[in-house]
C-alpha cells in the first residue's frame, strides 16, 4: 500500500481507509490553494495522491450531527476561516471524530510541508498551522 498511508495510520491510529480518505481531503484543500505547477511537484513526491483525492470525493454522504461540532474544533485549532471548515467537513464525511481530527492533521500536515518547497509549505501553514494549542 502506500507508505504515506501506513506510517500516518500507525501514528494517528486510524485505519489506513481512513487514512487515506483524511489524507484525500487534505491535498484537496492544499490543490485549490497552491499554484497547479505547485502542486503537481506535490502529487509526483507524494504516490497515490489522485487515487486519496478521489477516496475522499466519494464520502459525498450527508454529515451528521457532530459536523457543526468538528468544524467548530478546527476552526479553534486552526484559526477559523473557509479553509479550516471545509476541511473539518471533509474528514467528519470521512468518518473521522473530532479526536481523531485533532491527531491525524498536525501529523499529516507535518509530512505535507516536508515535500513542498518553503514558499508553498508556509502558505500552507497559514491555512492550517501545524502547531495546535491545547484544547
Amino acid at each position: 500500500m502506500i507508505d504515506i498511508v501506513t506510517e500516518l495510520a500507525n501514528k494517528t491510529g486510524l485505519s489506513p481507509e481512513q487514512t487515506k480518505k483524511a489524507l484525500g481531503a487534505l491535498l484537496g484543500l492544499v490543490k485549490s490553494h497552491v499554484p497547479a505547477e505547485q502542486f503537481t511537484r506535490l502529487s509526483e513526491a507524494v504516490p497515490g495522491t489522485d487515487e486519496m483525492m478521489a477516496a475522499a470525493q466519494a464520502d459525498s454522504g450527508s454529515s451528521g450531527g457532530v459536523l457543526s461540532a468538528v468544524a467548530g474544533m478546527a476552526g479553534k485549532l486552526f484559526g477559523g476561516g473557509d479553509a479550516c471548515t471545509a476541511l473539518a467537513e471533509k474528514l467528519e464525511k470521512s468518518g473521522l471524530s473530532a479526536d481523531q481530527i485533532k491527531t491525524f492533521l498536525p501529523h499529516a500536515l507535518e509530512f505535507l510541508k516536508s515535500k513542498l518547497p518553503s514558499d508553498v509549505a508556509e502558505k500552507l501553514g497559514a491555512l492550517l498551522p501545524a502547531e495546535a494549542p491545547a484544547v
